[in-house]
């Protein structure tokens, strides 16, 4: 089964997994110049990659509403 992808569009979404969707992932990768990682991933592994980043960033920094 896919990972839905559910991106946090400032509403404060209860059920959002993400902070950007895939078009935000290719937008920055498309700039750097070792992307090789994420343009050789599949669209799954794409949307698990931003889950995990999302993951990563809720646990490393308190926002404190803003």
């Amino acid at each position: 089964m896919a990972l839905v992808l559910i991106k946090e569009d400032g509403t404060g979404k209860a059920d959002a997994n993400s902070y950007a969707d895939v078009a935000d992932g290719e937008a920055y990768h498309e700039g750097h110049l070792y992307a090789s990682a994420w343009t050789g991933a599949t669209a799954d592994q794409k949307a698990a990659a931003l889950v995990m980043a999302t993951r990563l960033v809720d646990a490393f920094y308190q926002f404190r509403g803003f």
